[in-house]
């Protein structure tokens, strides 16, 4: 392969990473200040009319109090337990459709990273190896073709 292509792709590779890896270590706002809370604090704040708005995704609850804080919670398989106490306090209710794509997306965002800088790292190890042998960067050593 020629020097200059190795190089771009050698560049291509560690911009890549380093986005991957931003977009990994980030985090989102939201979740910063979202606390995780029992399903039995979740009542109490519904029936005492704390809970403004809550988003309903598969068996996950997400929701904003009245005061604006967040919070959300991990809600038992029959949702009629607290959909009715939910209309009657007037909460805004939203549902989302839970999907497997997401968990598909986290574990690309996840592990392409941590690939991409192992293949970084093999490639590296490679360049160190060929120039302490005395191979030229484009080339390959061969023993026979020394000065005659």
């Amino acid at each position: 392969m020629n020097k200059s292509v190795k190089s771009v792709v050698f560049w291509a590779v560690i911009v890549i990473s380093a986005m991957l890896l931003f977009q990994v270590v980030k985090a989102k706002p939201a979740e910063q200040v979202t606390s995780e809370i029992s399903y039995s604090q979740f009542m109490a704040a519904v029936e005492s009319g704390d809970v403004a708005r809550v988003t309903i995704a598969g068996n996950r609850i997400q929701g904003q109090y009245r005061n604006n804080s967040a919070f959300w919670l991990f809600a038992p398989a029959n949702q009629s337990l607290f959909l009715d106490s939910l209309r009657d306090k007037g909460v805004e209710i939203w549902f989302k459709e839970s999907s497997a794509e997401g968990f598909s997306m986290q574990l690309l965002g996840t592990w392409a990273p941590l690939l991409l800088l192992g293949a970084l790292w093999f490639f590296m190890i490679r360049q160190m190896r060929r120039r302490a042998a005395g191979v030229p960067m484009g080339g390959s050593a061969n023993p026979d073709n020394g000065p005659q």
